[in-house]
């Protein structure tokens, strides 16, 4: 199953890949970030005896100087939260003391203690490893492969010309236009693909930064299109509500059923079962997995075209792109 060649592109992107993009930090130095996953430990009564599960997310916000913990009941489900907090921390030590939680974020395994309906309960936390169940899932037989982390050459900016993003030890880093040095050499802006594709079957992985320093619609920013169907949102929503224009949403029409998104410089999926119309009048019919998690099932969405290209924004962000494949049904 070779990459779609067209000789153009390449070059180019081989060029660019020593060009000063942003480089992403270093998982490693980030110990306290992502998902912890436990137990409590022998509630006494309510929801907990029969569902003891705690689990948590955290992540570094305002430079990096505070983290947003979340606690709640289970994760990547609509569960109200036991505690949203902002706190000052390092990336070695978040301490959480408030609203009759008590827990030190400083191993890989954590104890703590909180007010359960009155009484006081302890509880265990777990550093989980974040692994979408399709991430790196190879391209079945027959399949279009739109990037295999050697070329570019699939895809092209609007009106035919040459992708100057690059690559980055394998993966697609957006380079901006958006970022004045960028757009002095003309550099930067969506990128499409060079051919029209039926229904299908879709794979991408994607990741984005930190960004600590960021928030909302400027961290981890960029978009999936379908052209004449609409944005599937990529975004750092990672703790956040999952409103109508963050990730996995339908971008400012359909919010994701679940926010899926996972922590920063983590890389995620989105599996997509796309079917175009067959007649005049017919819909356009979209079930979108992030992560693993359904966010739209068997969406019908208002579609004139038999074929479709595939589109990567530019929003400003950093956001990178891997393991790109697709197979017409």
């Amino acid at each position: 199953m070779e990459p779609i060649k067209t000789g153009l592109g390449l070059g180019l992107c081989l060029l660019l890949a020593n060009a000063a993009v942003a480089q992403y930090e270093n998982p490693a130095d980030y110990p306290l970030m992502g998902d912890w996953t436990g137990k409590w430990i022998d509630p006494k009564d309510g929801h907990e005896v029969a569902h003891p599960e705690i689990a948590a997310q955290l992540v570094p916000v305002q430079g990096g100087s505070h983290y947003r913990v979340v606690i709640l009941p289970e994760l990547y489900n609509r569960a109200e939260p036991y505690l949203e907090a902002v706190v000052a921390a390092t990336h070695d030590k978040v301490e959480i003391k408030q609203n009759g939680f008590e827990v030190v974020f400083a191993d890989a395994k954590v104890r703590g203690k909180a007010e359960l309906r009155g009484k006081t309960t302890e509880f265990e936390l777990t550093k989980r490893v974040f692994a979408p169940p399709s991430l790196g899932m190879k391209p079945p037989a027959g399949a279009t492969v739109l990037f295999d982390g050697s070329s570019l050459d699939a895809w092209q900016h609007t009106g035919g010309k040459a992708v100057t993003w690059s690559i980055e030890d394998g993966a697609i880093q957006v380079v901006s236009k958006h970022k004045k040095a960028n757009s002095e050499k003309g550099w930067g802006g969506d990128i499409e693909t060079r051919s029209k594709f039926g229904s299908m079957r879709f794979h991408l992985e994607f990741r984005y930064p930190v960004e600590a320093d960021k928030s909302g619609q400027m961290r981890g920013n960029s978009g999936l299109f379908f052209t004449g169907i609409g944005e599937i949102q990529i975004l750092n929503s990672y703790t956040t509500p999952g409103y109508w224009n963050e990730c996995g949403a339908f971008y400012k029409r359909i919010p994701a059923t679940v926010n899926a998104a996972g922590p920063p410089l983590a890389w995620q999926t989105y599996d997509i079962d796309l079917e175009l119309p067959k007649a005049e009048g017919d819909k356009a019919v979209v079930t979108v997995r992030l992560n693993g998690r359904t966010v739209h099932n068997k969406l019908e969405l208002p579609c004139k075209a038999k074929a479709v290209e595939i589109t990567l924004q530019d929003h400003i962000n950093p956001v990178q792109f891997r393991n790109i494949w697709l197979k017409e049904e």
